[in-house]
């Protein structure tokens, strides 16, 4: 095995995602030979990897796992809460080491996929594959179509930057939204900006996936084809 960056190893061994692996080396959490990881590092099979106090078997490579979850109310998203609510995690009954696929905040439901496929994970969240993001809201009250027309315009500004999203009513209260990012708390900080509050929401489709014969609560595994496929399309394969 050649020498490989550390980050991309500790990814394609599912034990965190990239962007997870550079928060542990910049937080100290990770040592290579029993030295303090440097971002970049290369590493190989010989190197005696320490992540976040436990020792990384690299020849234990993890079966990769892909579910589909319909996440419903009071579940966080994190590994560890603070506040020791339950995570989607403990629902699922998961024992190894497993992150989601896009955040929902605790009283969100709707589709999230749990893995351990570093790459996979890298893939979707990066902000260049525009992942289609469709939530289902219901707001304190309606709103009006002057507020529609400002939602869909180019004039939506969030912590200073623009906001491109497609809102739908479906009836009085109901609205579809349709977004290709994820910042924190989107939907609900957009909706502040005409006056409304959220209610309630849902998010109805991630990417390719979607809610549908899938209720709150429920999950299933996704096809390692369909996986695949998707891979070599945000890949450009």
């Amino acid at each position: 095995m050649e020498k490989i960056r550390i980050q991309k190893l500790l990814s394609a061994l599912g034990i965190d995602s990239r962007r997870h692996v550079e928060e542990a080396i910049k937080n100290n959490e990770v040592y290579v030979d029993d030295k303090l990881a440097i971002l970049g590092q290369l590493v190989d099979e010989n190197s005696k990897i320490i992540y976040k106090n436990k020792l990384i078997n690299q020849k234990n490579i993890t079966t990769k796992k892909y579910i589909l979850f319909n996440k419903p109310k009071n579940l966080i998203c994190t590994n560890n809460d603070p506040q020791k609510r339950k995570t989607i995690f403990d629902y699922l009954g998961l024992k190894e080491y497993t992150y989601s696929i896009g955040r929902l905040d605790f009283n969100t439901t709707g589709i999230i996929i749990v893995t351990n496929d570093g790459e996979f994970a890298n893939l979707m969240a990066h902000p260049s594959s525009n992942i289609l993001r469709e939530y289902i809201v219901k707001l304190e009250k309606p709103l009006s179509d002057e507020d529609i027309k400002f939602l869909n315009s180019d004039n939506v500004i969030l912590e200073g930057k623009k906001s491109k999203q497609k809102v739908t009513k479906l009836n009085n209260l109901i609205y579809s939204v349709i977004l290709y990012e994820g910042r924190n708390h989107h939907v609900k900080n957009l909706f502040a900006l005409v006056n409304n509050y959220v209610i309630n929401l849902h998010r109805k489709r991630y990417g390719e996936f979607s809610d549908e014969n899938l209720p709150i609560g429920k999950w299933k595994e996704i096809n390692i084809n369909k996986i695949n496929a998707i891979k070599d399309k945000l890949k450009g394969e």
